[in-house]
């Protein structure tokens, strides 16, 4: 069974119109669907805004669906110059930044019981890949493809003196506010993921309204990038 989570409605809305043999189970506030897509069995959930949400919905996931790989696809605002509107990020780590025991001689993003860094399925990523690559190839002007580190914090990123310290303390291409609490529970319960994000926003003084009004439009990128990966699974 593989795991697909989403923090907002439309970000899993597609996916979950192209279920098949579709039944809704609620566990505590979430509501998961589950159904294949294509020949592959999977279990959808949109988990909300937010790392608790995140976790809450990653275990229940593995321990309730017996989900052995979770996939985790949203929107995120670039941090690098580069980066675009509609430009994909695939996570090589996830690190949660608003993590903060430097008081105890720690860097900014580091737990007692585990690195900062959480490393990403390598095969995972390389599915993704692969598949983008085949996506693109049929694309007049395909979007840039980048796998990098993804940050995570409870908090929307939209000044620039954020912007630069984040890229600077963690070399990271893109920053949200799940994937690295997905990644911790993951590598917790050694369970591999990765995570897919579509940049829509600079994460400047202008991210609110970019993220606004491209969130439907990322809708579909995500949907055909997921189920093309879980084909290939």
């Amino acid at each position: 069974m593989i795991g697909i989570i989403g923090a907002l409605d439309e970000e899993i809305r597609l996916i979950n119109d192209a279920l098949i043999e579709h039944e809704t189970v609620k566990k505590a506030v979430y509501s998961f669907h589950r159904g294949r897509l294509k020949s592959k069995d999977v279990v959808i959930v949109k988990c909300g805004v937010g790392k608790v949400n995140a976790a809450l919905c990653t275990q229940i996931l593995i321990d309730t669906f017996n989900c052995g790989k979770i996939i985790f696809g949203g929107v995120a605002g670039g941090l690098l110059p580069g980066l675009k509107q509609g430009d994909v990020v695939v996570s090589s780590h996830a690190i949660q930044f608003d993590v903060n025991l430097t008081a105890f001689g720690r860097r900014h993003g580091e737990l007692a019981d585990q690195s900062r860094l959480i490393e990403a399925d390598p095969a995972l990523v390389n599915i993704v890949a692969d598949t983008f690559d085949d996506m693109a190839a049929t694309m007049p002007s395909p979007p840039t493809f980048l796998v990098g580190t993804i940050v995570s914090g409870d908090s929307f990123v939209s000044d620039p003196e954020t912007i630069k310290w984040l890229q600077r303390e963690f070399g990271a291409a893109c920053t949200e506010m799940e994937g690295g609490a997905v990644g911790y529970t993951c590598k917790s319960n050694e369970v591999p993921f990765v995570i897919i994000r579509i940049i829509s926003d600079g994460a400047g003084e202008k991210a609110t309204g970019e993220f606004d009004s491209f969130l439907s439009k990322s809708s579909e990128i995500i949907c055909n990038l997921i189920t093309e990966t879980v084909n290939r699974i």
